[in-house]
């Protein structure tokens, strides 16, 4: 049975399956727990995908966020140090997109 668990940044905004995950840094007992592959902060895990999304759901409900869903499956994989740089990465690449040369004629 496949290992369903998602796991996410407890100091950065990283998130992915739990096999994507790197090792933070060792303890005084030489342990190593799983990490953000990028920055090696420690990570919360939830069970699985389904669970993850009803997060992310449920937030974006409450706060009346429409784009938030967008904005967080278009980070999977990358870390920031937090939401603020998350989303101005974001909207920096949104904004490309819709003011590259190639958007007037694929509009």
């Amino acid at each position: 049975m496949p290992d369903e668990r998602i796991v996410y940044g407890a100091g950065c905004t990283w998130w992915d399956s739990i096999d994507k995950a790197g090792k933070a840094a060792p303890s005084r007992s030489g342990h190593r727990l799983p990490g953000c592959p990028h920055c090696g902060g420690l990570l919360y895990e939830l069970d699985n995908e389904r669970l993850w999304w009803a997060g992310v759901d449920g937030f974006a409900a409450r706060t009346g966020n429409a784009g938030y869903r967008n904005m967080i499956e278009w980070s999977r994989g990358k870390c920031f140090k937090n939401v603020s740089d998350m989303k101005a990465a974001y909207d920096q690449e949104q904004k490309w997109e819709h003011t590259c040369p190639d958007c007037e004629s694929r509009n």
